[in-house]
């Protein structure tokens, strides 16, 4: 069999988060190692058909079926889609992590909270030059995107090299001033790339995203406007944004207190690191705000996603005291919300309209831009990189659609335009790239709390059913011996009906089951396991025919 590249997603195609590309090369020759190189480790938020839900990481099968091969996981950014896996996955898969120093600072925040710092190897990329891990060298780009320190990344195999671009834009003038490197994408193209794997969520979008600095005129004017405290929310990591609002509240003679758990840490993280230029003075502690002017304040804050533990959505239902929204209070909503979000965030902002604060968000005005390349931006990665084949990465199938179409128009053939999804491979070798047909186990780990398992979905069908339908109980008294019912059947509900309605219902329920009871052998009746079903059964399906609901039944035998 000839030597190859496996390229394969476990997250991030055909949807936008918990981004994770595996690189598997098969050798052939003599002596070249088999090796896996893993990119990125991301999680996804849960949206509303995940009750209980607290995150959503990639099935990582793959791997640990493979784990002797896995060399690496090289990182591209700080983002939580990009890194928020990784304590998860790392207990399972102990292996070295590489990124930037940003990047790294955060991640080592990140595992320190989960006991695995002291157990992690952590390495920084060097500059322009490559790690090599065994048959595949990986080297990190500098990119813009809308925290500091992100990278693409370019790994070089013995069947071709591949150009992987992560999440990027290109800025020309960026709040830190570290522009795009450009320049080395152009000598990576001359060298020759055989796949270009392409961010793709703004491929809809026309010419080329705004610059981050194009916020601060807005900013400037909303906060000399507010005559209470100015409050702007917006992702934690979003690092770029976090400076050049503390550098608007310095120039007009504001305080700014950071508010949000994820933020709070991202900002010292990166303010230990250099990376963040804010001064001591400029920042003042929550519990300190009474000491101040509503009119001196800057409040920075999470929850532009409607999250319903994060900042924002906390002090717009008055659960901080301290910092309950006020209607003097200006607020803006930094952020676009991501797909499936869209109902908690609205939810957040009307609630704060009900408040009499003043609400400001993209839809009345500019208040965000995008850290992800628009279609003049994927052109001039295409034309500086050369590839022979291109792919879209990070996105939906929509956005696959528009990026597959701005292809054709720079004069790709359909056949060196691929797309593949989450649970899909590529197979690269000296021949050029194609599908793999190889079925790859893939899917959804639902992290509920401590669970390290993951969710269930009968687990998860269940909670639907809870929050649709409620439960009822059904207790049932048996005598060891003899099995004679002493007592019930006796149904008990929540979140079904109310009492009133249901005492004559449950009644009637309480006799089928009776009667389903005595039409049992002896032998069924005194297996437990029999009885349970047969009371479950009776219950659910008199229910569902009387009232047609769905309620969770919840059989209890008790033997006294």
């Amino acid at each position: 069999m000839p030597s190859k590249l496996k390229i394969i997603s476990l997250g991030g195609s055909g949807e936008v988060g918990k981004n994770m590309l595996v690189f598997h090369y098969t050798a052939d020759e003599a002596g070249l190692e088999d090796a896996i190189v893993v990119v990125d480790s991301g999680v996804m938020f849960p949206t509303e058909e995940h009750p209980g839900v607290d995150l959503i990481i990639p099935d990582i099968t793959y791997l640990l079926e493979h784990r002797d091969l896995v060399k690496a996981i090289c990182l591209t950014h700080g983002h939580e889609d990009h890194i928020g896996a990784l304590p998860f996955v790392l207990r399972q898969l102990p292996v070295p992590i590489y990124g930037t120093p940003l990047t790294l600072g955060m991640v080592r925040e990140k595992l320190t909270e989960h006991g695995l710092a002291a157990a992690t190897e952590l390495h920084n990329y060097p500059d322009r030059e490559p790690v090599t891990f065994g048959p595949i060298s990986v080297e990190a780009i500098h990119v813009t995107h809308t925290l500091p320190d992100t990278v693409s990344l370019v790994l070089r195999t013995p069947v071709g090299t591949v150009v992987h671009t992560g999440d990027f834009k290109i800025d020309q003038t960026p709040v830190d001033n570290r522009i795009c490197d450009l320049a080395r994408f152009s000598e990576v193209g001359e060298q020759g790339v055989t796949l270009l794997i392409s961010d793709s969520v703004n491929a809809e979008r026309k010419g080329w995203c705004p610059s981050e600095r194009t916020l601060r005129p807005t900013f400037e004017q909303f906060m000399r406007e507010a005559e209470g405290r100015f409050i702007l929310a917006t992702f934690g990591s979003n690092l770029h944004r976090v400076q050049m609002v503390c550098d608007v509240a310095a120039n007009l003679g504001r305080k700014v207190a950071i508010y949000g758990r994820s933020m709070k840490q991202n900002v010292a993280t990166a303010r230990a690191l250099g990376y963040l230029k804010i001064e001591d003075s400029l920042l003042v502690r929550v519990e300190d705000l009474s000491n101040y002017a509503p009119n001196e304040i800057v409040i920075l804050t999470t929850g532009s996603q409607g999250e319903p533990l994060a900042g924002l959505t906390r002090m717009s239902r008055d659960e901080h005291s301290p910092l309950r929204i006020q209607p003097s209070d200006t607020v803006i909503l930094s952020s676009t919300p991501i797909p499936g979000n869209e109902d908690s965030v609205w939810r957040v902002v009307n609630r704060i309209c009900r408040i009499g604060a003043r609400m400001i968000y993209d839809h009345i005005h500019n208040v965000h831009v995008s850290g992800h390349a628009y279609q003049e931006e994927l052109k001039m990665m295409i034309t500086l990189t050369r590839p022979e084949f291109v792919v879209p990465y990070h996105g939906e199938p929509r956005h696959y659609a528009a990026y597959v179409r701005l292809a054709r128009e720079m004069g790709y053939p359909e056949d060196q335009i691929l797309t593949f999804e989450t649970g899909q491979a590529l197979e690269m070798d000296a021949e050029g790239v194609r599908h793999c047909k190889e079925t790859i186990p893939h899917g959804s780990v639902l992290v509920d709390g401590i669970s390290t398992g993951g969710v269930s979905d009968v687990v998860l069908r269940d909670r639907k059913h809870l929050s649709q339908g409620g439960t009822v109980i059904v207790t049932l008294g048996l005598e060891r011996d003899t099995g004679e019912i002493v007592s019930g059947p006796d149904l008990l509900s929540r979140g079904f009906l109310h009492p009133e309605d249901s005492s004559e219902l449950f009644e009637e329920a309480a006799e089928r089951v009776r009667q389903a009871i005595e039409e049992l052998d002896e032998d069924e009746f005194f297996d437990l396991d029999t009885l349970r079903v047969t009371i479950h059964d009776t219950v659910a399906r008199f229910l569902r025919k009387r009232t047609n609901r769905h309620p969770v039944v919840i059989p209890v035998v008790m033997e006294v």
